[in-house]
């Protein structure tokens, strides 16, 4: 018995000393610490201009984004491989008054510029009455790292904050939309 509860204390030792080791390790792969990343409710202030919570609040990453991608594979196998290589999938939706349109435009203009100052690039930008959107993409070499979109549709009822995080073919960026029911981004292709 107590040769069981030295080799259980060893056991135990053992264990926390590798989590020790190892959770510095897996600290660095932290989806934040990565080049298509963006806090897109620090940088643009949302809380303040909206002076609301979020209608809709998706965040998708690591294990997380393995189990959707899992489950996804049956229905389109396609999106589950192209969600394996994603790092993650951050959403944040208000529903809007009328009189929000200004704030929301002030946010995204202040989001913009932001990533155009850390080297992003400007994809799409559509102003009109019943829409506004905002596509950013960060590349590296030849290959989208980031994707943000800003966008505000439904006339002015709803907007979406999105940031999509990893490698990914800008092909098949509306599969993703589609998956996660993000307006501006789902009718991509």
């Amino acid at each position: 018995m107590k040769r069981s509860i030295k080799t259980l204390k060893s056991g135990l030792a053992v264990i926390v000393v590798t989590l020790l080791l190892v959770s510095p390790a897996l600290g660095q792969r932290s989806v934040e610490k990565l080049s298509g990343y963006v806090n897109l409710e620090r940088i643009g202030h949302l809380d303040d201009y909206f002076e609301r919570q979020a209608t809709i609040e998706v965040n998708v990453e690591g294990p997380l984004m393995r189990l959707v991608a899992a489950a996804s594979r049956f229905e389109d196998p396609e999106l589950a491989d192209l969600l394996l290589k994603l790092d993650g999938v951050f959403v944040r939706g208000f529903e809007l008054e009328r009189s929000d349109r200004d704030a929301f435009e002030e946010s995204a203009s202040r989001i913009g510029d932001y990533l155009e100052d850390e080297g992003w690039s400007v994809v799409v930008k559509v102003r009109n009455r019943d829409e506004i959107v905002h596509m950013y993409v960060n590349m590296e070499d030849d290959t989208v790292v980031g994707i943000v979109v800003m966008s505000m549709e439904g006339g002015g009822d709803e907007t979406v904050f999105v940031n999509i995080v990893g490698e990914m073919d800008p092909e098949q960026i509306g599969s993703i939309g589609r998956k996660f029911h993000i307006g501006g981004v789902r009718d991509w292709n």
